[in-house]
């Protein structure tokens, strides 16, 4: 059927002919007001704050002891009475001062027996001052061992120790009947044989691993959930993963570590000599596995809104459990003129639901390894462990609240300003005739019935015209800084004052240390990115740093197929294999004698050229040749930049990145 236009509809499209291109700071151009509309009422820019930092976090302690222990049993009786009889320190010497004078130079030559023949009242008042003494020193090593027991409820990690010393005694008197000897020996052997962990293993001792209390708890939650021993390091098979948890961790190391990295985590040792007795690590919280993710899922959902034939496993690829993408949904982006707005949010809030719901997991894990009988009877851990239950509860909910915020702002002026405009244009459309309007349109288009559009499509979703390209950050350098407005994680001589670049669209790769097979390593990672899952990209399943193939421990090379998972040892092998294989490559199309003469930048370039090319194309090597002549690395970096319309513009990024890596820039 056709449908006429009403003379709004006309005032609403002369609206977005004669306004002002507007540029976003992502370079977009928006070319109409629906438009602009349509990107703030979805919230515009970035779904949330760009992380704090992408610093790795390091380890901080404290530089002291278990000072907080008190070391009551270091207390010597020998000295606590001669120093009281010798009047060093006070008690007997408030009793007894003038005898005592007289008397050191008899304690130091008489034994008590002749004391007690030759000076009777000598002896009575001696033996009554050490009594004394003793009644000093057990009250004095009360005193301290009480005060210790308090400190422990406050101080540092005294809980630990105290458990360890417990422990430690418990086992001591179930062989030692002699009471004194028990406690001497408890007193002399403190933490050092650690505290019974989980699975029964000891930590935190003398030449015992430390306990890393979260990192631990998790493993141990995660093998507890896949119904496996709770010291069990191994991957979990493909054939024996039904849920959720081994398919976003296929191990519990892995697990544990992304954990840590949102949380930190806390490592301890119960041993008073065996080093620093405590250290913390700070975790970075979700937002940079949000950013992390967000740049994976661009990558996929731009494959996608480009591929001919949509598969179920690539729509699998950009959903999450919780938002699933279909097939129509992507049919309606296609057809959407501003289809790379609303796939860059899009793959945001896919982003966001994918590490929310490994959160959730990660809660559940913790939980589960908090019901380990050893550290279920654990006060200390219990209270470490809900410290960072509630910790991971606050990040969810910080998600949620920077969404809201940026929603209720974002609604608030930016939406009324755009609809006040609209109103205005409706408005001058309506105070015109419906005949003078039609006349003036009639008059605009010069052609008999190109007023009437033909929105028919006989339901056959034709392919795309054109191709879509998402600003897919860079993940070395800026992050989602071009998506994020005024943060940037990278400067630029080239970025304007909001961190964006907006002359060239892109940022350059930050200089690799190392040789030019380090460099091209380092630029291979950077363009490509370490997907764990098989995907489908362009004419295979690849996996790993955009590989075809993986390299394992044995040297054995493997096609990728369906559903394969690896894990970043396989990916890194892999990526040091066909490296050094495109490097060779790259080197026999520019000849060995052109390529001795590059330097290490241009190599490293040239390798990642080669990488994404299959080879070093005609024009790019005999350019090589040309700067080795003329000893100015210009004519490769242009000859490399000319390659960025190749593919509809799909790699201009990659290719402008690997000339200014060229130039060193």
């Amino acid at each position: 059927m056709k449908m006429k236009l009403t003379p709004i509809a006309y005032g609403l499209l002369l609206g977005v002919c004669l306004s002002s291109n507007t540029t976003f700071a992502t370079n977009y151009v928006q070319g109409s007001v629906l438009s602009d509309k349509v990107f703030y009422q979805i919230g515009g820019g970035s779904a949330i704050m760009p992380p704090t930092s992408k610093k790795r976090m390091n380890e901080y302690s404290i530089g002291l002891g278990w000072k907080s222990n008190l070391m009551c049993g270091n207390f010597d009786i020998k000295t606590t009475v001669k120093n009281q009889l010798n009047g060093i320190t006070e008690g007997f010497k408030d009793l007894y001062s003038n005898v005592i004078e007289s008397a050191t130079g008899a304690v130091a030559s008489l034994p008590a027996m002749i004391i007690q023949r030759a000076n009777p009242q000598l002896y009575d008042i001696l033996s009554n001052g050490m009594y004394q003494a003793k009644i000093d020193f057990d009250s004095l090593k009360t005193s301290c061992e009480e005060m210790s027991s308090k400190l422990a409820d406050h101080v540092m990690d005294n809980k630990w120790l105290e458990a360890a010393k417990l422990e430690n005694y418990k086992n001591i008197v179930s062989t030692e009947t002699d009471a004194k000897k028990a406690k001497k020996k408890s007193e002399q052997e403190l933490g050092k044989k650690g505290q019974t962990w989980i699975g029964g293993e000891k930590k935190g001792g003398e030449n015992q691993e430390r306990i890393e209390a979260l990192k631990d708890v998790v493993k141990s939650g995660f093998n507890i959930l896949q119904g496996r021993n709770v010291l069990d390091n191994s991957k979990v098979p493909e054939t024996q993963c039904d849920g959720m948890l081994c398919t976003e961790w296929s191990s519990p190391e892995e697990a544990a570590e992304w954990v840590r990295d949102v949380l930190g985590d806390k490592s301890l040792s119960t041993c008073e000599t065996c080093g620093t007795p405590s250290s913390t690590k700070a975790g970075t919280g979700l937002a940079p596995k949000i950013e992390n993710e967000t740049i994976n899922v661009m990558t996929q959902f731009q494959d996608v809104l480009n591929s001919d034939n949509i598969t179920g496993a690539q729509l699998a690829n950009i959903s999450s459990s919780t938002m699933p993408i279909t097939r129509s949904l992507i049919e309606s982006l296609r057809e959407d003129p501003d289809a790379s707005i609303l796939a860059t949010r899009l793959s945001q809030e896919v982003a966001i639901s994918r590490t929310i719901e490994k959160a959730l997991v990660a809660r559940r894990m913790i939980l589960a390894g908090m019901r380990e009988p050893n550290v279920s009877a654990s006060t200390a851990a219990q209270e470490e462990l809900t410290a960072n239950l509630t910790a991971l509860d606050r990040e969810i909910e910080q998600i949620k609240l920077e969404m809201d915020i940026q929603k209720s702002l974002i609604n608030n002026t930016a939406i009324a300003i755009l609809n006040n405009r609209i109103n205005d244009m409706q408005s001058a459309v309506e105070s015109n005739s419906a005949d003078d309007s039609d006349n003036k349109f009639r008059n605009l288009t010069k052609e008999k019935g190109a007023n009437s559009i033909d929105n028919r499509n006989g339901r056959n979703f034709g392919a795309k015209d054109r191709e879509i390209i998402l600003p897919i950050p860079n993940r070395s350098s800026g992050g989602l800084g071009n998506i994020n407005g005024r943060y940037n994680g990278a400067s630029s001589s080239n970025s304007s004052g909001s961190g964006i670049n907006t002359s060239s669209g892109y940022n350059r790769v930050p200089a690799i240390v190392g040789s030019a097979l380090e460099q091209a390593t380092g630029l291979l990672k950077n363009f490509e990115g370490y997907r764990d899952k098989a995907y489908w990209d362009v004419n295979a399943h690849r996996v790993g740093y955009g590989s075809d193939t993986i390299t394992k421990a044995d040297g054995t090379v493997v096609k990728v197929t369906p559903g394969m998972r690896i894990d970043r040892a396989d990916a890194e092998r892999d990526l040091a294999r066909r490296t050094q294989e495109f490097a060779n490559t790259a080197k026999r199309n520019v000849s060995a004698e052109v390529w001795d003469k590059l330097t290490p930048n241009a190599q490293a370039a040239l390798t990642s050229y080669a990488y994404n090319y299959g080879h070093v194309t005609q024009d790019v090597a005999e350019a090589a040749k040309r700067s080795v002549q003329s000893g100015n690395m210009n004519d490769l970096a242009n000859a490399v930049r000319n390659r960025q319309s190749n593919n509809n513009g799909v790699n201009a990024r990659r290719r402008n990145q690997e000339a200014d890596y060229i130039l060193g820039l």
